[in-house]
């Protein structure tokens, strides 16, 4: 298990970075520096402020660097994110669009990549007296007051996500009023040929919806509880007889040992990997386990959630949908979205007056040694 002691977000790795860019002359303020790369309204943007902006990137968003282009995707991502926090917040002032805290945490987690499921079991944790040790915080090695800094700083990064949610929802619904009113539009034949390029991309992922039960991965003898359960089903034993026996047990218990979920085998998730190694491909009425199903939220039809612990658990196929490509009357609704963005943000740009200097670019060269090295 992977223990975390201090989570700083992307501070501590914004300042790694700074200190390689400042060893290979890249954060020296010179004349270079001051040359005008970009213009928004009255404000210029300079070779600095581009040096800054790629500083501060999250990891997961820094790009490697190996051409202007590169340069001008990251210079464009940030005028359009400047342009979508302003209009997020006066939107939402406005109360025009709003975005749950609860839902912006979930995405936060969500992209979070490998330490999601560390963040997620942080979240979780009540904090304790001083001096007081669950044994939960043992196993990540946090005190109490560890706990609160890194609960703080998922409130921080909640906040960040909550913003840029505002902004693209903000863009949404500049691009629906203004095709209501005309200034942007649509026709058959653009659809179909953006169909074209993304077809490969619009398809339904497999997905499983599952009878279970359930020994939380907490429980040092979860799996041995849940291998228990899977020989009786093997002796002869039916699912549902089981089932109904550990439902009395948990009334009894406090515990919710049966549920019933659907998942959806998305390739970008790796922690369940190993869950749909042993599930993918299964059918209905299949028996599969005991397979640890890590931690995750589940989302009603309404959209309210909850959160699902990590278990190892023994479950009972009830349907299985395979992985198959959109059709274009099904998918238009998809296809129609990243355009109307596209031309919204077009029309936005030009409101604001945003100027791009592509060939007072600098040299791509100055980033490959600060890449390398970090």
């Amino acid at each position: 298990m992977k223990k975390y002691v201090l989570w700083f977000g992307n501070a501590g790795r914004i300042l790694m970075l700074a200190a390689v860019l400042l060893a290979c002359g890249c954060g020296q303020i010179t004349d270079k520096d001051r040359i005008h790369v970009a213009k928004m309204g009255e404000r210029y943007i300079t070779r600095g402020d581009l040096f800054k902006i790629i500083r501060e990137m999250p990891d997961t968003e820094r790009p490697v660097i190996r051409t202007r282009n590169d340069l001008l995707r990251i210079l464009n991502a940030h005028i359009d994110g400047r342009i979508k926090l302003s209009l997020g917040r006066k939107l939402a002032e406005e109360g025009k669009i709003s975005v749950d805290r609860e839902q912006a945490r979930e995405q936060f987690f969500l992209e979070s990549g490998d330490e999601e499921e560390q963040l997620r079991a942080m979240w979780r944790m009540e904090v304790p007296q001083a001096d007081v040790v669950t044994p939960m915080m043992k196993l990540y090695g946090l005190t109490p007051e560890l706990l609160q800094f890194n609960k703080d700083n998922i409130e921080e990064s909640t906040d960040r996500m909550i913003e840029k949610l505002q902004g693209e929802q903000a863009v949404e619904y500049l691009a629906g009023e203004a095709l209501k009113g005309g200034r942007i539009s649509l026709d058959e034949e653009e659809m179909k040929r953006e169909y074209g390029f993304m077809k490969e991309q619009l398809v339904t992922m497999e997905e499983l919806v599952f009878s279970g039960i359930r020994f939380l991965a907490e429980d040092k003898d979860a799996l041995q509880q849940a291998a228990a359960a899977r020989d009786r089903i093997s002796a002869g034993e039916t699912f549902e007889s089981l089932a109904a026996q550990y439902k009395q047990k948990g009334a009894a218990d406090g515990r919710e040992y049966v549920f019933e979920s659907g998942i959806m085998n998305n390739p970008k998730l790796e922690k369940f990997r190993g869950f749909w190694t042993e599930a993918s491909g299964a059918e209905p009425g299949d028996i599969l386990g005991p397979v640890y199903l890590p931690s995750y939220r589940q989302v009603a039809q309404d959209g309210t959630g909850r959160e699902m612990p990590a278990a190892y658990i023994v479950l009972k196929v009830l349907e299985h949908k395979p992985v198959g490509n959109l059709e274009y009357e099904i998918a238009k609704a998809l296809v129609a979205r990243p355009l109307l963005i596209s031309k919204m943000m077009h029309l936005l740009r030009e409101e604001n007056g945003v100027e791009i200097y592509e060939d007072k670019l600098p040299d791509p060269s100055q980033f490959s040694s600060a890449a390398a090295a970090f």
